[in-house]
């Protein structure tokens, strides 16, 4: 049982999403948490995902469920006024995922992600995006 438990601890990753392939790579489970989440209704939708942790992040990442997307716009707001342009402009199937976004400059504290993107498919249901942080 010992073993058991310690086998489950070694072999838990969280995702470091890349847009070359869907395997998570081992990291280490601290290193990513979850900024926020916004359910994406069928057509063209505009959200903010505000982040008020007041923490230095070095990258972000989002991964879609329930349906794909298509992206058409993201910035990144950061604490200084400053603002990053993320061309993404693409289709994210459902349960993918961005790749890594690495934030200009190394670790900023990121107020705000605004997002513009429309879902895709038939179902005109709703795709859900949840947008995670790097420490």
């Amino acid at each position: 049982t010992v073993l058991a438990i310690i086998a489950a601890q070694l072999s838990f990753t969280t995702p470091d999403l890349s847009a070359s392939n869907n395997k998570l790579p081992a990291i280490s489970p601290a290193a990513w948490e979850v900024l926020g989440s916004r359910s994406v209704r069928y057509g063209t939708d505009h959200d903010v995902i505000s982040v008020s942790s007041g923490k230095w992040y070095k990258g972000i990442y989002f991964k879609v469920t329930n349906a794909p997307i298509r992206i058409n716009d993201m910035k990144v707001y950061f604490d200084n006024g400053d603002k990053f342009d993320v061309s993404i402009r693409g289709m994210i199937r459902e349960n993918g995922h961005s790749r890594t976004i690495e934030l200009p400059g190394g670790e900023r504290k990121i107020t705000k992600v605004e997002f513009t993107y429309e879902t895709m498919g038939s179902n005109r249901g709703t795709a859900n995006l949840t947008l995670w942080g790097k420490f």
